[in-house]
């Protein structure tokens, strides 16, 4: 959500996708205006920031994107940002998702 932030003034608004039921039921909770604390707080005024969300519940395996950036963000301390170079493998799974092949 911090990294998305910045582009709250050039997009009308964001769309989160995760595979945790339970984090995205918080997520929703948060987005309605129910923080339970400090960090949900903060999330809640990052929502708040684009005009419109989306916060969808799906599988792991129809979410390789997102799962390849946690993955990697455990191994590695790259903090993605725009305009950076992509790594190879996932660009091959956003081409993948593009291309409705997963």
């Amino acid at each position: 959500m911090t990294a998305a932030q910045e582009w709250a003034d050039t997009m009308d608004g964001i769309w989160i996708e995760g595979d945790s039921a339970i984090t995205i039921a918080d997520l929703h909770r948060i987005a309605r205006g129910h923080p339970s604390d400090k960090t949900m707080a903060q999330i809640a005024e990052l929502f708040c920031a684009f005009k419109a969300y989306r916060i969808p519940h799906v599988y792991r395996a129809a979410n390789r994107a997102a799962d390849f950036v946690a993955s990697f963000s455990c191994f590695d301390d790259t903090e993605w940002s725009r305009g950076m170079s992509l790594p190879l493998d996932f660009c091959a799974i956003l081409n993948e998702d593009r291309t409705f092949c997963t």
